[in-house]
């Protein structure tokens, strides 16, 4: 009996010294980063449009969104290209409300659904800001595997799922489509098992989810504390709220802005207009010599195969919006733009364009959400920097629309 309690207890004192190590780490890190985001001048965290506390993180964006901030949700239109960027408005001082631009290359709906679910209930007031590109739309399929996979995030992923607000209904449709994008889930397959133990109520599943719990609470604690661990490493390197200022004196005139704005895409844009086919297109002079430049025949017709209004990212924008629902939030939902002149050429033509933009508007529409159509602008010159980003002219109108609504 003696040698039974010693290997006992052999097992057990490593297990509760490891268990005591994490719970300390956890709290230690819950005090500092507090203090620092205090402390801090958070402006190059903001700032930065490649974050991993933003994208892929719990923490910053939990803390950010209690003190107010409207979270700005999309993809590559959130790069700083231009300086009408939502950052330059809500994060120098003339606002009530920060700006919190979440969101690269390849982040679509269904991230942002992650993003949003995995968000503390006890935020009184989220604001959240869906921007949504054409061009998530023009794969049957929506978001590729690939692509979801270098955006997904564990410890957005474990909230979402454990999230008490968000209803069961909206996770099995969540867990679905993570399952189908999770084939081969690469370092993910702990949440690929989950999400899959998750859709299955047969006795088998059931009882392998029951024997895997330990493992997975141990897993969420783990993601959580990487989570936090980054987002200290972050912060360290930030100087104090004293020694910077990005603040800019007096309030927002949007008439200037707009007035600047156009003077800037003339200067973007250049003398010398450039052509598609028989038409002007009116992009940035540098984006035209890299990606447009003697490829008339390249781009004739090259989206004629894209059905719009038939792509599986219209379930990942519900998915989205049945969060918003579950969780009390009213979403604007902000519809972007394409250039006529290059897709017209390229094969999606106007009443494509149209039929995509009544199909989401539609969609939104049965939500308790503000839908933002700005496709009825997308003939204005300077409104987009190029084919498919808002330029100077486009954020300056939308980060007044955004203004209107949540700052007056």
């Amino acid at each position: 009996m003696k040698k039974i309690r010693y290997v006992i207890l052999a097992l057990l004192i490593p297990i509760m010294v490891a268990v005591a190590c994490v719970f300390s780490l956890d709290k230690y890190l819950d005090y500092k980063n507090n203090k620092m985001m205090e402390a801090k001048d958070l402006y190059p965290m903001l700032h930065d449009t490649v974050s991993l506390v933003k994208d892929k993180g719990v923490y910053v964006n939990n803390y950010l969104a209690h003190e107010g901030a409207i979270l700005f949700m999309g993809s590559s239109e959130l790069s700083h290209s231009t300086r009408q960027h939502p950052d330059y408005y809500f994060n120098t001082g003339r606002t009530k409300n920060k700006a919190l631009a979440i969101g690269r290359a390849y982040t679509q709906s269904l991230q942002h659904a992650s993003i949003v679910g995995s968000l503390d209930n006890d935020i009184k007031n989220k604001n959240i800001v869906l921007l949504l590109s054409m061009q998530w739309f023009m794969e049957k399929d929506g978001v590729t595997a690939d692509h979801f996979l270098t955006r997904f995030s564990p410890v957005q992923f474990y909230n979402f799922m454990s999230n008490p607000v968000v209803s069961k209904s909206t996770k099995k449709k969540y867990a679905r489509r993570i399952s189908y994008l999770m084939k081969e889930p690469g370092e993910y397959k702990a949440e690929a098992l989950y999400a899959n133990l998750y859709l299955n109520n047969d006795v088998a599943h059931q009882c392998l989810k029951t024997l895997l719990s330990p493992y997975f609470k141990a897993r969420r604690v783990m993601v959580s504390l990487k989570d936090k661990g980054i987002t200290y490493k972050s912060l360290r390197h930030l100087y104090n709220k004293t020694d910077q200022s990005h603040d800019i004196a007096g309030k927002i005139d949007w008439d200037k802005e707009r007035e600047y704005a156009k003077t800037e895409a003339k200067n973007r844009v250049g003398k010398n207009i450039h052509r598609l086919g028989n038409r002007n297109v009116y992009v940035d002079k540098g984006y035209y010599r890299e990606y447009m430049k003697n490829k008339d025949e390249v781009f004739k017709g090259f989206y004629s195969y894209v059905k719009l209004t038939d792509s599986k990212e219209y379930t990942d924008v519900r998915i989205f919006l049945d969060t918003c629902r579950d969780m009390g939030i009213k979403p604007t939902v902000v519809l972007l733009p394409g250039m006529p002149e290059f897709y017209d050429y390229a094969g999606i033509g106007i009443k494509d364009r149209r039929a995509f933009a009544k199909k989401l508007k539609n969609i939104a529409g049965q939500y308790d959400s503000k839908f933002l159509d700005l496709t009825s602008r997308e003939n204005e010159r300077y409104y987009l920097r190029d084919i498919m980003h808002l330029g100077t002219l486009g954020w300056a109108d939308l980060c007044e629309q955004i203004y209107d609504i949540y700052e007056r």
